[in-house]
């Protein structure tokens, strides 16, 4: 039976099934770039300028999750190719 640990609920923006399993703490980079996210998609009625830097953001987070993306799959065509 898996018990819940204190640092499972430091994980408030990821569900439950989504979390990563074994990782403490969430990186504080990743936090840092949520939270500039969050902040200028919470202004009210947003200039030019906030919707410039909102795109600016969520282009760096997709970027980031790209990177994730491509070094999983190295990581699984790796290990494919070392068992065949």
């Amino acid at each position: 039976m898996h018990t819940k640990k204190p640092a499972d609920t430091v994980h408030a923006s990821h569900p439950p099934d989504e979390r990563p399993r074994g990782i403490a703490r969430p990186n504080p980079d990743d936090t840092a770039r949520w939270l500039a996210l969050a902040d200028t998609a919470l202004r009210r009625a947003p200039t030019e300028e906030d919707v410039a830097e909102t795109e600016a953001l969520a282009r760096k987070e997709q970027a980031t999750i790209k990177r994730r993306i491509r070094r999983t799959v190295q990581q699984v065509r790796g290990q494919s190719k070392s068992k065949q």
